[in-house]
């Protein structure tokens, strides 16, 4: 007769296989969990809400979604260009993994060329071209592929006059794995935001998640105005908290809130911080509108503005 322990032994074997079965992706399949409140939500009741938990924690929207939310209706891609090498020091570590191998695998999960997807559509009215960084694509790093595309998005613009530009940002920085030509792309997208500024089109910088190495210390705050998206935002800084703090050792100590919304905001590097996403469109649209006079600011009162000057005048005069 078998005893209670070796049944229990056998249970045990045949849930590991069955979880050994699972795909990895099955967690993340009709329920989430949230970091924040520790609850696990159902997806659709997530989608509905713009993918935020009662908690106020924002989940990664996917980028898809956030152009169904921003723009009026019907928009258009910007296509990435199709001549450009993602991996042009062919970077390799010996016996563990190819670079390009990873691309592929980035590509086939996301099904984009690059870590961005760009468009143009109507925003409350307003031309506008959209671009995002998706941190399922390397984790938004930004590297050749990505310098070219958000060029051919910036140029779109500039030949299209369009009223609005803006950027998504979800990026860990730039692709370490390519080098020199990766690193030119600091300076691309600076120049690319300097063209567009020489246009006049106003633009916005997004905070979506986290905004790091070279994407933030060069085209993040080139933008006219910084939004960030709401207060769970974190990691807005060049360096993690640990490389920060080795560098600062002995000297300065890190704040509690370094890098995130409200340690940004404090600082004076961020403009807005939203109470959640569902405010994005209507402030960018307000501020566009502002800028470029879209709209005629009305008087509180119009019968007062229209009265007759001479009694205007009367009125003064009895008043003194």
């Amino acid at each position: 007769m078998n005893s209670w322990i070796t049944n229990w032994k056998k249970i045990k074997i045949k849930v590991r296989k069955i979880l050994k079965k699972q795909p990895a992706e099955q967690e993340s399949g009709d329920w989430k969990n949230c970091p924040q409140c520790k609850k696990i939500s159902y997806l659709p009741d997530l989608i509905a809400n713009s993918y935020i938990c009662e908690c106020t924690y924002h989940f990664d929207l996917p980028p898809k979604l956030r152009m169904d939310y921003l723009f009026d209706g019907n928009y258009e891609f910007i296509e990435a260009p199709d001549n450009i090498n993602p991996d042009p020091l062919r970077f390799e570590v010996k016996d563990r993994y190819k670079y390009i191998d990873k691309v592929k695998k980035y590509r086939s999960v996301t099904g984009q060329k690059t870590a961005l997807i760009a468009a143009s559509g109507m925003i409350s009215n307003l031309r506008a071209v959209v671009v995002c960084f998706n941190p399922k694509f390397g984790a938004g790093r930004f590297g050749p592929a990505e310098n070219e595309h958000f060029l051919k998005a910036a140029n779109f613009a500039i030949q299209k006059k369009v009223d609005v530009w803006v950027v998504i940002y979800q990026s860990s920085g730039i692709d370490v794995h390519t080098g020199v030509t990766g690193l030119s792309g600091m300076t691309k997208s600076v120049i690319a935001m300097n063209e567009i500024k020489k246009a006049n089109i106003p633009t916005f910088a997004i905070a979506a998640r986290a905004v790091a190495g070279g994407t933030y210390a060069s085209s993040f705050f080139m933008h006219d105005f910084i939004i960030v998206e709401s207060k769970c935002v974190e990691n807005l800084l060049f360096s993690g908290k640990r490389v920060t703090a080795n560098i600062l050792k002995g000297t300065d100590q890190i704040p509690d809130d370094f890098g995130t919304a409200g340690g940004v905001m404090k600082s004076g590097l961020a403009d807005i911080t939203l109470e959640n996403r569902n405010e994005l469109k209507e402030t960018i649209s307000n501020l566009t509108n502002i800028i470029l006079k879209k709209k005629e600011l009305k008087p509180q009162n119009v019968e007062e503005a229209h009265e007759n000057p001479e009694d205007f005048k009367k009125t003064a005069s009895t008043a003194s």
